[in-house]
C-alpha cells in the first residue's frame, strides 16, 4: 500500500487518539530494519537508528525529489520481544529482542535498498550484519497515542493487556511495537509522542 496516496489510512495508522485502545488492520509495508539483543538502552537503539537512516539516505532523497514539500521524514519504530513474553513483561530487558525499523517508500526494491546501502557504507563506522530490507504485515492491531514521558507507558501497556485485551477477548498475536513521532533530542519529555501498538488475535 502506498500510503503516500492514502491520506485516511496514514492517518488511521499514524495518528491514533491519545484516549482509547483503537483496532486497525496494519497493512503490508516495506521497512529497512537491524535486530538487536539485550537491553534496549538508548545507545545501542540510537546506534542501530543511526546506521539505518545512514543506509536509506539516497532512498529518501529520492523520496523528496519525487515527493517535494509532501515529503515528511519516516517515523522510527521499535519492535520488542522475548523467547518467554513473561519477560517483556517483567522488564527483564537483559532476555529482550528488538529491532529498529524505518519504513521505505512502496517504489523501493531490493536492488535500490542494495545500491543504497553500496553508496554509503563509508560513512558508517561499521555495516550491521541484520540490516536488510524486508516486508511486513503485522495485521489486525490495537493502539494508542502516548504523549508525555516514557516513565507512563508501564501503566498503558497494563490497561491493554489486564483490561482492554481480555474485555474484547483478544490475546497478543505478535511483538510489541512502539512508533517514536518525534526527534527526541529536540522535544521536552512531556511533549513526546509515541505510538503503542500491539497485534491481536482472538482468543480461543
Amino acid at each position: 500500500m502506498d500510503l503516500t496516496k492514502n491520506r485516511k489510512k496514514l492517518m488511521e495508522l499514524y495518528q491514533p487518539g491519545t484516549e482509547e485502545f483503537t483496532l486497525v488492520d496494519v497493512p503490508e509495508l516495506p521497512f529497512a530494519m537491524i535486530d538487536g539483543e539485550g537491553s534496549p538502552d538508548h545507545d545501542a537503539v540510537a546506534d542501530a537508528v543511526k546506521s539505518l537512516f545512514t543506509a536509506i539516505y539516497p532512498i529518501r532523497r529520492e523520496a523528496r525529489e519525487r515527493m517535494g514539500k509532501a515529503f515528511v521524514e519516516p517515523p522510527v519504530e521499535v519492535l520488542y520481544w522475548a523467547d518467554d513474553m513473561r519477560d517483556l513483561a517483567a522488564g527483564k530487558k537483559g532476555n529482550w529482542k528488538w529491532r529498529a525499523l524505518i519504513t521505505l517508500p512502496v517504489w523501493a526494491d531490493e536492488e535500490m535498498f542494495s545500491n543504497a546501502v553500496a553508496q554509503t557504507k563509508g560513512q558508517m563506522d561499521e555495516v550491521p550484519n541484520t540490516l536488510r530490507m524486508e516486508t511486513f504485515s503485522e495485521g489486525q492491531c490495537a493502539q494508542i497515542m502516548h504523549v508525555g514521558q516514557a516513565q507512563d507507558i508501564p501503566a498503558l501497556s497494563e490497561r491493554l493487556y489486564k483490561q482492554i485485551l481480555p474485555q474484547n477477548n483478544l490475546e497478543p498475536a505478535g511483538a510489541y511495537h512502539e512508533i517514536y513521532l518525534d526527534d527526541w533530542s529536540r522535544t521536552s519529555p512531556e511533549r513526546r509522542k509515541m505510538i503503542l501498538r500491539q497485534p491481536v488475535r482472538p482468543k480461543h
